[in-house]
C-alpha cells in the first residue's frame, strides 16, 4: 500500500468514526456543562478526603512507626477482604453447581 493510499484511509478511518452517533454523543458530553460540573464535584469530593485523611493523621500525633503499621495493617485487611470476596464468589458458583446437580438428579 502507498503511502499516501495509507494516510488517506487512515483519515477516511478517523472521520468515519468521528461521525459516528456514539462517539458524537460522548463529544457533546465531554464539552457540556454537565460534565464540567461532575469532574468539578469528583474534584472537591477527592480534596475533601484528603483533607480528612490528612486532618485524621494530625489529631492523632502519631509517629510515624504508628502510621506506617497502621498502613501495613490496613494493606493486609484490604488482602483478607479481597480474599474473602473470591472465596464468597466461589461458593456461590459451588451453591450453583450444587443446585444444578440436585435437579439433574430429581430429573433421573
Amino acid at each position: 500500500m502507498a503511502g499516501g493510499n495509507f494516510k488517506r484511509s487512515s483519515a477516511e478511518i478517523i472521520a468515519d468514526l468521528l461521525s459516528e452517533d456514539g462517539v458524537k454523543r460522548a463529544r457533546e458530553y465531554i464539552r457540556s456543562e454537565e460534565f464540567k460540573a461532575e469532574r468539578d464535584r469528583i474534584r472537591q469530593n477527592a480534596t475533601d478526603r484528603l483533607k480528612n485523611v490528612s486532618k485524621r493523621y494530625r489529631s492523632r500525633k502519631r509517629t510515624p512507626e504508628a502510621a506506617a503499621r497502621e498502613r501495613q495493617l490496613t494493606l493486609r485487611l484490604a488482602e483478607v477482604e479481597a480474599e474473602a470476596a473470591d472465596l464468597r464468589i466461589r461458593l456461590s458458583e459451588l451453591l450453583e453447581e450444587e443446585q444444578k446437580l440436585r435437579s439433574e438428579l430429581q430429573e433421573l
